[in-house]
């Protein structure tokens, strides 16, 4: 979770010295931040960290059962190679439709009703999160037994559309298992405001690829709108301001993800305030060494103090800018080396990077996600 310590002692596992063993070990040597789930997990105490990718899969929908497909759609939003280091596509100029401008700007995105949350000594690392602090963050939850289990975090995004990372969906893929938990802090608690919402489909990017986490990014389509409140409101998309991010931009992650490395999952949401990290400072070669691919960006600290962990996979970095008096979602979590360590800082997957596609599907109509042809053309 947010906040979680470097350890004291290094662990068992050796340091990932060179470019290709860390492209091997991404995921797999424990360095993915959601939960993994089986069927017959009934409990937190079975949950494994493993391998979840979905490779080029595009749609899950409780109407359709599409097998997996290979991403024969060449790239249009950065080069195919991860370990180039080039200018990543949201810094170039783009000038966005009428539809971009409403999904960032129209309604009252970004705005917590309830909570000033740049005031106060509450945010520093690993602190509980007040109800309504961040009411755009829910919970991705699946059934299990008679349980729902948290596997990753979440953003709203418009009125039935949640932001999360691709690689949370690989062994639960059926939109009928999960739910969406809404309003709420705390995801062992019953609170009035708290909604758990059906999925009608679940979306990834035709791009992401499961060695390089390239497009880590998804869409879970909700069965029923939700209603906005004081604890439940959309996060604004960074579309034309992630041109804007820099150290200096106040930064928070949020998450009900492990407080350590070798921890348990948190029912309170916790928060903690990072900052944006280079992209050469994290493929430099004490850090990434070039593996950060170009849909992706760091976030975090020097040492490590601050930093996502497992459980806090696809939910939000939330990067506050004056100028616009509200909270963008600057990346969504993906993975990192270990967490907490220093010199490896959580990598963020980017939506500025995933502009076009996001804006193809938030603008369908509510009915047109069960337009199989126009999703899968």
């Amino acid at each position: 979770g947010p906040g979680a310590q470097r350890p004291r002692h290094a662990p068992h596992r050796t340091h990932l010295s060179v470019s290709a063993a860390r492209h091997e070990a991404t995921c797999w040597a424990g360095n993915c931040r959601h939960l993994a789930h089986t069927s017959s997990d009934m409990g937190l105490g079975l949950l494994r960290a493993a391998l979840l990718f979905v490779g080029s899969s595009l749609l899950y929908s409780e109407l359709y059962s599409l097998p997996e497909r290979s991403g024969s759609e060449p790239s249009r939003e950065g080069p195919s190679s991860p370990r180039e280091a080039k200018t990543p596509p949201s810094r170039e100029k783009n000038h966005s439709t009428q539809k971009d401008e409403e999904l960032v700007t129209k309604g009252n995105c970004g705005v917590a009703p309830l909570v000033n949350v740049l005031k106060g000594s509450r945010i520093i690392g690993g602190t509980e999160a007040q109800i309504g602090s961040w009411p755009w963050i829910v919970s991705l939850q699946v059934q299990s037994g008679s349980n729902l289990v948290h596997i990753c975090g979440g953003s709203i995004v418009k009125e039935r559309w949640v932001l999360t990372a691709a690689h949370c969906i690989k062994d639960s893929r059926d939109p009928l298992i999960w739910r969406v938990v809404i309003g709420t802090n705390n995801i062992d608690g019953r609170q009035s405001h708290t909604k758990k919402m059906k999925v009608k489909a679940i979306i990834i990017h035709p791009n992401f690829n499961l060695q390089s986490y390239f497009s880590d990014i998804a869409l879970f389509h909700l069965k029923k709108a939700v209603r906005y409140n004081d604890y439940i409101q959309p996060i604004c998309l960074p579309f034309d301001v992630f041109q804007n991010l820099d150290q200096s931009t106040k930064c928070f992650i949020s998450g009900w993800g492990r407080t350590k490395e070798e921890g348990n999952i948190t029912n309170m949401l916790q928060v903690a305030e990072v900052h944006y990290i280079s992209r050469n400072i994290c493929n430099s070669e004490k850090s990434y060494a070039g593996i950060i691919p170009d849909t992706s960006f760091c976030a975090g600290d020097e040492e490590g103090a601050f930093d996502t962990c497992r459980g806090d996979s696809g939910g939000p970095l939330m990067c506050y800018l004056p100028e616009h008096k509200r909270f963008f979602v600057m990346g969504i979590t993906s993975y990192g080396h270990g967490c907490g360590r220093k010199d490896f800082p959580g990598v963020y997957s980017g939506p500025s990077f995933h502009q076009k596609w996001l804006t193809y599907h938030l603008n369908l109509e509510s009915n047109g996600i069960a337009n199989i042809h126009v999703l899968l053309g």
